[in-house]
C-alpha cells in the first residue's frame, strides 16, 4: 500500500480544532505528524468538550476525532534543550504547521525566516483567525468569534430570535480542509521546483469562501442577505422545511415542472389553479400563504410516507433527522465516513470516529493508529533524532518534558 503522503513528514504545532484535523487529514494518507504539545495540560481540546467514557484516556471525544494517526511528544518550548530536539526535528521535515497569534511563535524562535535557516525547502503553514497582515493580525479567534465576524452569524437564524451560531464547526473545519489543500497543493508544487513555501491559511477568510455566494450578490447586487430562518435562498415557499405528522421534511422545489409535482401529490392543486400562485413568481410574491398551505397538507401524514412518496417521483426530499437516527442509515454501512480506531495506549477497545469524507478505489485513508496520549511517543521519536536512553533520561530530569 502507498499512500499519497507516505514518507512525508510534518512537524504540528498547532492545538484545538482547525490545525489539528487539517493535520489529521494528512496523517490518514500516510504523513508521519509529529504533535508538539505543552508538557501537563498539551492540546486545549484535550479538556474541551469532556465525556466520562473518554477521562481514562486524558482527552475528549473531540481530541480522539482529530488526531487519529498521530504521535505526541511533550517540550518545554522555553527550555534551551527543546530548541535542539526542534532543530532536529525540522531539518528533515517536509512541512511544519503552527496556529500561534501572528508573531507569538517569532518571539519563541521559529518563525517562517528562522525554520527556513534550518530546511530552506521547507513548507510552512501558518493558521490563525485573521491571517499575518492587517490590524486584526495578532487577535485571537475561535470559531465562534469568526462566524460573528465574518458575517455568517447574521445570515443565519430567524428573525424573531436574532443571529444565531451553528450548532456545529462551521468556520473551524473548513479552515482545516484548506489548510490540507494548501499543503497539499505546496507539496506538489516542491516536487517540481524543489522550493519550499510559506502558507497564511485565515479563518476570515476561508469563512467568506464558505458563503461566497452570499458575497458575491451583495457585491454585484448591493442587496445583502439577511435572517431567513428556514426559507429559501431565492424566496419560493416549494425549497423550505415543513411540519409532518410525526416531525419535520426538508423540499427543494426550485424548477416549475418540480414545484408543480409537488404541490399536485401533497394536494395542493388549487395553489396551481389560482391564477396568483400558478407560476414560481406567483408563489414567490405570496411565499407565506403558500407555504402554509403546503404546511397544513403535510401535517396530514407521516414523515416516512411523505419521503417515500415525494422520493418515488424523484422529489428531492429528506428527513430532519438527529445524529444517533443519521448514524443508523444503512446507506453508512456503503461508505467509509464512520470508521472503528483502536483505544489510546494499546487499549482492547474500539471507538467509533469520523473518518474521511471521500472513499478511493486504492490506497485510500486509513487509521492505523489511535489519538497518542500525551508525551507518548518522547522516547519513541528522540531515538530517532539520534539521542541515548541516558540523554533522554537527563532531559527528563531536566524538565525538558515537563516537570
Amino acid at each position: 500500500m502507498t499512500l499519497a503522503f507516505s514518507g512525508l513528514k510534518i512537524i504540528d504545532f498547532t492545538q484545538v480544532m482547525a490545525g489539528p484535523y487539517a493535520s489529521q487529514l494528512l496523517a490518514m494518507l500516510g504523513a508521519d505528524v509529529i504533535k508538539i504539545e505543552t508538557p501537563g495540560q498539551g492540546d486545549q481540546l484535550r479538556d474541551m468538550l469532556k465525556a466520562e467514557e473518554t477521562e481514562q484516556y486524558g482527552m475528549s471525544p473531540a481530541f480522539m476525532s482529530t488526531n487519529v494517526g498521530k504521535r505526541s511528544i511533550t517540550l518545554d518550548l522555553k527550555h534551551p534543550m527543546s530548541r535542539e530536539i526542534i532543530e532536529r526535528l525540522l531539518r528533515d521535515a517536509d512541512a511544519m504547521m503552527e496556529n500561534f497569534k501572528a508573531g507569538s511563535i517569532e518571539r519563541l524562535g521559529f518563525g517562517y525566516q528562522d525554520v527556513k535557516k534550518i530546511n530552506p525547502n521547507i513548507v510552512y503553514c501558518s493558521l490563525t483567525g485573521y491571517g499575518q497582515q492587517g490590524p486584526m493580525r495578532g487577535a485571537g479567534a475561535y470559531d465562534g468569534a469568526i462566524q460573528a465576524a465574518s458575517g455568517m452569524m447574521s445570515i443565519n437564524g430567524h428573525a424573531a430570535t436574532g443571529p444565531t451560531r451553528t450548532g456545529f464547526q462551521s468556520v473551524d473545519v473548513p479552515t482545516a480542509i484548506t489548510g490540507a489543500f494548501a499543503i497539499s497543493s505546496a507539496l506538489y508544487r516542491k516536487l517540481a521546483t524543489g522550493e519550499g513555501q510559506y502558507l497564511d491559511v485565515s479563518m476570515l477568510d476561508t469563512a467568506i469562501t464558505v458563503m461566497q455566494g452570499q458575497f458575491a450578490h451583495y457585491m454585484m447586487s448591493g442587496v445583502a442577505s439577511g435572517l431567513n430562518g428556514n426559507n429559501s435562498p431565492v424566496g419560493l415557499p416549494t425549497q423550505n422545511v415543513f411540519p409532518t405528522a410525526d416531525g419535520y421534511i426538508q423540499i427543494t422545489a426550485l424548477t416549475e415542472p418540480i414545484a408543480a409535482k409537488v404541490l399536485r401529490l401533497i394536494g395542493c392543486q388549487a395553489v396551481l389553479d389560482d391564477p396568483a400562485t400558478a407560476d414560481n413568481e406567483g408563489r414567490q410574491q405570496h411565499h407565506d400563504a403558500v407555504w402554509q398551505k403546503m404546511a397544513d397538507a403535510l401535517k396530514t401524514d407521516s414523515t416516512a410516507i411523505w419521503c417515500e412518496k415525494l422520493g418515488a417521483e424523484g422529489i428531492p426530499v429528506a428527513e430532519i433527522r438527529d445524529i444517533p437516527s443519521v448514524l443508523q442509515d444503512p446507506q453508512l454501512q456503503h461508505r467509509a465516513v464512520i470508521h472503528s480506531v483502536a483505544a489510546p495506549g494499546g487499549g482492547s477497545e474500539k471507538h467509533r470516529l469520523v473518518g474521511a469524507a471521500f472513499v478511493a478505489d486504492r490506497d485510500g485513508p486509513k487509521t492505523d493508529r489511535p489519538a497518542p496520549l500525551l508525551g507518548e511517543h518522547n522516547a519513541e521519536v528522540l531515538a530517532e533524532l539520534g539521542y541515548g536512553p541516558a540523554e533522554i533520561d537527563v532531559m527528563h530530569a531536566d524538565g525538558v518534558f515537563g516537570s
